[in-house]
């Protein structure tokens, strides 16, 4: 039986836009309905909600936004990267052509939650728990997702070479599309993902098995 496509829901947000300031920004703010273009450098607080909010070019590179949350809101053309987003919550969010190198996603809940053209190197990505995410034409070389629960997580056409998914679930994951010489995983956990007739061979030898030309 085909399994039943699940549409992943797009942040809703108003139009017209103002700027915002996060000049401002402490433990507990409410960052609502605006966009941010601009970021003085890295921003450090904890349990910050943001709602209705675009983010666009900005750099937030070494921030420190440990227990936010995030709720219909877009980061587009921005760098993340090595940002500190763990133990944070996402709700209908789009990350759209933004820089993740090694960000730190541990523990967070991630719920319709989109990645469209990123460059995510060794993000981190574990014990998470995931429901109805989809990275379309991601980079996620080196990334890791140990011990993470997922239910509806797709990898579109990504390139997931040497990802650790060690202690998570891959049934029903449609890697097919994707491009990797090796993943990290063990029989158990890839039983039920769904791969293309020439990456048989790559998980074959994965397990220890020679195939003769």
């Amino acid at each position: 039986m085909k399994r039943k496509v699940r549409t992943i829901q797009q942040p809703l947000l108003p139009e017209g836009l103002s700027q915002i300031s996060l000049s401002d920004i402490s433990n507990e703010t409410l960052v609502e309905i605006g966009k941010v273009t601009y970021v003085d450098g890295p921003i450090e607080a904890e349990h910050v909600r943001f709602e209705e909010v675009h983010f666009r070019n900005v750099n937030l590179t070494g921030s420190k936004l440990p227990f936010s949350s995030w709720s219909n809101s877009i980061l587009e053309d921005c760098d993340l990267s090595h940002v500190d987003f763990s133990r944070t919550r996402f709700h209908r969010v789009l990350f759209k052509n933004c820089k993740l190198a090694g960000t730190d996603f541990d523990q967070t809940e991630l719920r319709d939650v989109y990645w469209q053209e990123c460059q995510a190197p060794y993000a981190l990505f574990n014990q998470t728990d995931m429901r109805d995410v989809c990275f379309t034409n991601c980079l996620l070389k080196g990334a890791n997702f140990l011990d993470s629960k997922w239910d509806y997580v797709q990898f579109g056409h990504s390139t997931i070479d040497d990802v650790q998914f060690t202690g998570t679930s891959l049934k029903n994951v449609d890697l097919s599309d994707c491009q990797f010489t090796t993943i990290h995983t063990n029989a158990e956990e890839i039983k039920g993902a769904i791969i293309s007739a020439e990456q048989a061979v790559s998980f074959i030898e994965l397990f220890g098995v020679k195939v003769k030309d």
